[in-house]
């Protein structure tokens, strides 16, 4: 018979990833993997101009938000969480590069998150950063 294993009371959700274990627990050579896939740096925190100043990008309102050509697979949708964890609060138009994949990541005027190819191209000024610890 299997036992279930509960969270304890002193063991809040930013001490755990999202399997479960301790932050504390996971080797160094995957650890900034692992903190890119939970979302532990947060949303991104670069200054983005408004919409008002930089409207979305034509090619962002051309693209479907699932591209035919798009990743498919376990890598390509733990990137896709990693990507929608660091691009949550932004507004639309913002972009990033996976620094696990190299994959371009945007997000679509409706919210939602999506792949694009390397042919398409986006304003740097609406690029984020994969971090905010670095510059």
């Amino acid at each position: 018979m299997s036992t279930r294993k509960f969270k304890t009371p002193a063991a809040s959700s930013s001490e755990l990833t999202s399997t479960g274990m301790p932050w504390s627990d996971v080797p160094d050579s995957p650890c900034p993997y692992t903190e890119w896939l939970d979302g532990r740096h947060g949303p991104a925190s670069d200054g983005l101009p408004s919409v008002k100043q930089f409207p979305t990008p034509e090619a962002l309102l051309a693209l479907p938000r699932l591209h035919a050509d798009r990743p498919r697979g376990s890598k390509p949708m733990a990137d896709f969480h990693g990507a929608t964890q660091r691009l949550a609060g932004c507004r639309p138009g913002a972009w990033l590069v996976s620094p696990f994949t190299g994959w371009r990541w945007a997000k679509w005027p409706n919210g939602e998150v999506g792949w694009l190819s390397a042919e398409t191209v986006l304003p740097d000024v609406l690029r984020v950063r994969s971090r905010n610890d670095i510059q």
